[in-house]
């Protein structure tokens, strides 16, 4: 029942946009700041990070990180809770032994991981990175990516793999090369009003597919309601699983508990 009626209120949206796109330029600054307000799902969630997960070159951002940033760029604001739960999972991974390097792929703004080494397309000057940090140009759909095998502790996509094209299981294998732990997010069931658009009804099984032959070791929910965001999380990438007959339908459930 509670997807059929997200379902059908994002077809309002959708003929709502439709309707109002001529104002667009004048009304969307007002959503940003009032969207927070209207749907409290897109509000920061908060949590203790774990022992170890502040202390190393390598930290997920706080709730302080996210509002200097939504401070200066209102569409921020609407990004806070599956932020906050990335920047959860981010911190237990990097306490459970202490990771010290991280590379984010395409991060908006600032990365999720503090210190972490970003990758992406293009150079975008309102990136905010700490030193050491290292932005490295590139085309992830060209394989194989500039690093060495084993290099991270840790790997970040949010919102991101949807952009790839048809090359997202050859970027997920380069991901398990270089890194040893990952956190995926991505849209799912988004019903948008071009369907060529490329958040336009990924499913959770497509979205595992992306991933073969590994599998998360489970799927935190970011965003719920008409807007999903799962989380993919990947606790240890150092060999693709043994047995590769089992469907990418047999990963584990959504967490919710915590989401």
């Amino acid at each position: 029942m509670t997807s059929n009626v997200d379902r059908r209120r994002s077809r309002l949206l959708v003929r709502a946009k439709h309707l109002f796109r001529p104002a667009r330029r004048f009304l969307l600054p007002v959503w940003h700041r009032v969207q927070p307000l209207v749907e409290p799902s897109t509000a920061w969630q908060p949590s203790t990070p774990p022992p170890g997960a502040m202390a190393g070159p390598i930290r997920p951002i706080t709730k302080a990180d996210f509002d200097a940033v939504a401070g200066a760029y209102p569409y921020y604001r609407a990004r806070g809770r599956y932020l906050s739960v990335a920047a959860r999972v981010a911190g237990e991974l990097i306490a459970i032994d202490g990771a010290s390097s991280a590379l984010e792929l395409g991060p908006f703004l600032r990365p999720v991981v503090v210190g972490a080494d970003v990758i992406d397309l293009r150079a975008d000057e309102r990136l905010v990175l700490e030193p050491p940090a290292r932005l490295f140009v590139h085309d992830v759909t060209q394989v194989p990516w500039p690093f060495d095998d084993g290099q991270y502790d840790l790997f970040v996509a949010l919102q991101v793999f949807e952009h790839l094209g048809t090359s997202q299981n050859a970027a997920f294998r380069e991901v398990a090369r270089v890194a040893r732990r990952a956190i995926v997010s991505l849209p799912i069931d988004w019903e948008m009003d071009d369907p060529r658009n490329c958040h336009h009804m990924i499913s959770n099984e497509q979205a595992l597919s992306w991933f073969l032959p590994w599998r998360p070791t489970r799927v935190e929910v970011g965003n719920p309601g008409s807007r999903t965001r799962l989380i993919y999380v990947f606790e240890d990438l150092s060999a693709p699983p043994a047995d590769t007959g089992r469907q990418a339908s047999d990963a584990p459930a959504a967490s919710t508990a915590r989401a």
